[in-house]
């Protein structure tokens, strides 16, 4: 690998922006205690979150965020995920629009971490003034999810947990990451799709897209995960796709065979935008020489309102590749204001 830049530009201990990924090891119990730390770092949040389909081809895509410590200030950051349980629901014409059945869930603060005899790692909140409950339980290799009369799936783990870390002098962030092929419902309609439980590890006072959050630092364009399962031969690829300026590059893909590929240092990308400016209409990516789509999906534009960062539906897939997955997602966002290609 070769890199050039320009040193004066290169405060000490960023690296300009280069990040790191692999694979890892997937401990449900690991996230338990609020005062550990990984490379300095705590656990800001973690966050359950992905997009299914119904049998008519619906899109539903759900998050909450959880905090580590309960959240005084989650209505302050307006351009952040407070505590509230969000549902998205496109297709048919229709553009995925906020769900309201979501507003009477417990919020995220009423939520407790415990761990399981069998050591399974729950997260519950009991019954509401509203009698609405939430329960999330993982395992090594699998989950089961629950929000009172909003969504009931359970899968397994398809792929190898990934990580990634984006280091910094002041800002910094470690992102843990693993995927499960679920199957369920959501308002009562049959659902397929993925679901990720991820964990943001920060520094004190950190806050994914709020504070000491290096993915700013690095004015990143873009930031993808997607997963693709192929029924022909019962496989699954999940992969992340972050780009931004400077060396800032993440592509990391796991395989349901046990192998997976890193080329964040050997990646390039061009965003191609609507005519509004705001909304992309495709993105194309050369990773480690060999080029990958993402595809938006007709009906992917998610309702959040004019955030900096509209979040988007699509398909992943390599350039000539032309399997079609029984089950898929990518979701993603582009950051309008960063532009569409790097500079250093």
């Amino acid at each position: 690998m070769t890199s050039t830049g320009t040193t004066r530009t290169t405060p000490t201990g960023s690296f300009h922006h280069a990040a790191i990924a692999s694979t890892r090891i997937f401990d449900p119990t690991a996230a338990l205690d609020p005062d550990r730390t990984i490379h300095g770092l705590g656990l800001e949040a973690g966050y359950i979150w992905g997009t299914l389909r119904d049998d008519d081809g619906h899109l539903y895509s759900i998050m909450r965020r959880i905090p580590a410590r309960r959240d005084p200030d989650a209505d302050a950051h307006s351009h952040s995920l407070g505590g509230k349980l969000i549902l998205l629901q496109g297709g048919n014409g229709i553009d995925l629009a906020v769900r309201k059945e979501p507003r009477l869930a417990p919020d995220s603060d009423a939520i407790i971490r415990t761990i399981t005899d069998s050591g399974a790692f729950d997260l519950s909140a009991p019954a509401n003034e509203h009698g609405r409950s939430m329960n999330l339980v993982l395992t090594a290799e699998a989950m089961a999810y629950t929000e009172t009369d909003v969504i009931d799936v359970a899968g397994t783990l398809v792929v190898p947990p990934l990580q990634w870390y984006l280091p910094g002098p002041e800002s910094s962030l470690l992102y843990l990451t693993q995927t499960w092929l679920v199957e369920g419902t959501i308002l009562g309609r049959h659902v397929r799709g993925f679901l990720f439980w991820e964990e943001a590890w920060m520094p004190p006072g950190g806050r994914l897209y709020v504070s000491k959050d290096p993915l700013l630092d690095a004015e990143y364009l873009t930031w993808y995960s997607w997963a693709n399962h192929y029924a022909e031969d019962d496989s699954t690829e999940v992969g992340h796709f972050l780009f931004g300026n400077g060396g800032f590059g993440v592509a990391i893909i796991s395989r349901s065979d046990g192998t997976w590929t890193t080329a964040g240092h050997d990646m390039d990308l061009t965003i191609t935008r609507g005519a509004e400016g705001y909304w992309h209409d495709g993105i194309d990516y050369t990773i480690g020489g060999e080029k990958w789509v993402c595809e938006p999906d007709p009906h992917g534009h998610m309702g959040l309102g004019q955030v900096p960062n509209p979040q988007q539906e699509g398909r992943m897939h390599r350039a000539d590749d032309d399997r079609v997955p029984d089950v898929w997602m990518a979701w993603g966002e582009t950051v309008p204001a960063n532009g569409e290609r790097r500079h250093w």
